[in-house]
């Protein structure tokens, strides 16, 4: 009965140690396989007619490019750091430029342009901090600035408290 198990163990071994080193060989050629039906995959050819998709727009009335004088928006006392700074806009900071931003809306221009329902719905689309904002002035405080008119907008903005009239 002893020879027995003994011969058994020894089979037993052998058999662990080809299955440990199937295991391994049929590891490291999958890894390899896998690369190199990756590398082969087809690729479809090219269309011959371009895609077109459907993008709505802010409002197309909107120019794309809005020169905005910096000089005289410093003269004016605003510290605007470039030309699609919305934050410009009393009621409009860092976090809320980067909505507007996100969604499409970039340049003084394209605010102006927007609606106050568009402007609540990317706030509201930015989350419930958002709520207590109040977008009434900002497409005319856009207008302004987007027509480079910063007495204006000064004016304007000394008679507003938060983006809203006194």
């Amino acid at each position: 009965m002893s020879s027995l198990l003994s011969s058994f163990g020894c089979c037993f071994w052998w058999f662990l140690l080809g299955a440990l080193l199937g295991w391994l060989l049929h590891h490291l050629l999958r890894g390899t396989l896998n690369t190199q039906s990756v590398q082969h995959v087809h690729t479809p050819p090219p269309a011959t007619t371009p895609v077109v998709k459907a993008v709505e727009p802010v409002k197309a009335a909107a120019p794309a490019v809005s020169l905005i004088d910096l000089a005289a928006a410093k003269a004016a006392g605003f510290t605007i750091k470039n030309a699609n700074d919305l934050t410009v806009v009393e009621g409009i900071g860092p976090k809320i430029n980067e909505l507007f931003h996100n969604a499409g809306i970039k340049t003084f221009a394209q605010l102006a342009t927007a609606s106050v329902p568009q402007m609540r719905k990317i706030l509201d689309d930015g989350g419930s901090r958002f709520r207590i904002a109040n977008p009434s002035s900002w497409a005319q405080q856009a207008a302004l600035a987007a027509a480079n008119k910063w007495t204006e907008l000064k004016k304007l903005q000394d008679e507003l408290s938060g983006g809203v009239k006194k």
